[in-house]
C-alpha cells in the first residue's frame, strides 16, 4: 500500500508523536508498504526508506520562541491566519491549522486524477481539515483513518479539577477548545 501518515508535530526526542511516527513508519516499510510522512515542525527523525514531506507552519510553540508574533509577511494563507489567531486567543491551534495544510497538500488536484496513496492515516490530529480531505477522497475510495493514543480529555478533566481560580478554569477551557474536533 501507499500510505500517507500525518502528524501535526513530530518531536523526536520526547513525547509520543514523533516516536510513534518513526516506529510505525519503519515497520510499515518493513512489511513492504510505501510510507510518506507529512509533518509539521518539529519534524521527525525517520528511518531509511520512509519519505518525509514537511508542511511548514508558523511554529508558534517552538521551545526557542514560544507564542511569538509572526510578521505580516508570514501570514500567507488561511492555515497561517487560523494558527496565529487561535494562539493569540489562548487556543491550541496546531491540530486545526495542520489539518488544513494537509488537506491542501493531499486533495486531488486534477479531475479524474488519482492521488498517489491508498490510505491516509492521521496520527492524533483530528482537525476539521480531515473532514474536507475525506470528502475530496471519497470518489477515489481512499479511506482516512485516525489513531488516538492519548486521552487528552482526561488531561482536560484533571487540569480543570486542579485549577485554583475561575480565571484559570476559563483559560484551560479555551486552551482545550480543540477537543470537539
Amino acid at each position: 500500500m501507499r500510505i500517507a501518515l500525518l502528524s501535526y508535530r513530530s518531536l523526536p526526542t520526547c513525547g509520543g508523536q514523533g516516536v510513534y511516527v518513526r516506529h510505525l513508519s519503519r515497520e510499515l516499510v518493513a512489511l513492504g508498504h510505501h510510507v510518506q510522512v507529512l509533518s509539521g515542525p518539529p519534524y521527525p527523525d525517520l528511518d531509511d526508506g520512509v519519505g518525509l514531506t514537511e508542511l511548514p507552519s508558523l511554529d508558534l510553540y517552538r521551545d526557542s520562541d514560544p507564542f511569538r508574533w509572526p510578521g505580516l509577511a508570514e501570514l500567507r494563507a488561511l492555515p497561517d491566519v487560523v494558527e496565529f489567531g487561535m494562539m493569540r486567543t489562548g487556543q491550541f491551534s496546531e491540530p486545526l491549522s495542520f489539518s488544513l495544510r494537509a488537506y491542501q497538500a493531499l486533495r486531488p488536484r486534477a479531475a479524474g486524477g488519482r492521488p498517489p496513496f491508498d490510505i491516509v492515516h492521521d496520527n492524533q490530529g483530528l482537525g476539521y481539515g480531515l473532514l474536507a480531505l475525506r470528502a475530496a477522497l471519497r470518489p477515489h475510495r481512499i479511506p482516512v483513518v485516525s489513531t488516538v493514543h492519548h486521552p487528552i480529555t482526561v488531561d482536560r478533566r484533571l487540569s480543570l479539577a486542579a485549577a485554583s481560580s475561575f480565571t484559570a478554569r476559563v483559560g484551560l477551557r479555551r486552551w482545550y477548545s480543540f477537543l470537539p474536533m
